[in-house]
């Protein structure tokens, strides 16, 4: 999986890109942040995922499941990381992430995985999920950055718009 700033054995390649562009004292602060979550989703280790959002974070799944603040957010990621129909999804390649400075004390990470092998509830299974995030961090008074909102989304084979189709 994809290495964040602060995480043991990364090396200058694994950077994010846009981290750069950033204070050193908050690429360590954000990696770790960055870290913790990929931690956390890596080992299904939801108790990783406390230190990630802000007391008051917003966050919406590909699936339209909505939780809002950090104990809803985690209790739900916890439930999540314990079914075996998530557990059975399997990362085909590292995450691609890039991170954009949106001003002093906010930046937007957005990342783009694929998932093959997801269960669904009922049977079957989900071949391929396409799946891009896009999560908001705010450098909170004590310098850590906390997760404020995040949201997932799949991309969609059908298309309503017919010259909207991917490159």
């Amino acid at each position: 999986m994809e290495s964040y700033p602060g995480e043991a054995g990364m090396d200058e390649s694994s950077k994010l890109p846009g981290l750069e562009a950033m204070p050193p004292e908050d690429q360590k602060a954000i990696g770790a942040t960055l870290s913790a979550l990929l931690g956390g989703f890596s080992t299904r280790d939801a108790t990783m995922l406390e230190a990630v959002y802000s007391d008051d974070a917003d966050w919406v799944n590909a699936f339209g499941t909505v939780r809002t603040g950090r104990a809803e957010i985690v209790a739900y990621l916890r439930g999540l990381f314990a079914d075996a129909n998530f557990d059975a999804g399997k990362l085909v390649a590292p995450p691609e992430s890039r991170l954009r400075r949106l001003g002093d004390t906010v930046v937007a990470v957005s990342t783009h995985l694929r998932i093959t092998g997801q269960g669904l509830v009922g049977g079957g299974t989900i071949d391929m999920r396409d799946n891009h995030s896009l999560r908001i961090l705010q450098r909170q008074p004590d310098g850590r950055w906390l997760v404020v909102s995040e949201i997932y989304m799949d991309a969609r084979q059908d298309q309503t718009y017919a010259s909207g189709s991917p490159p």
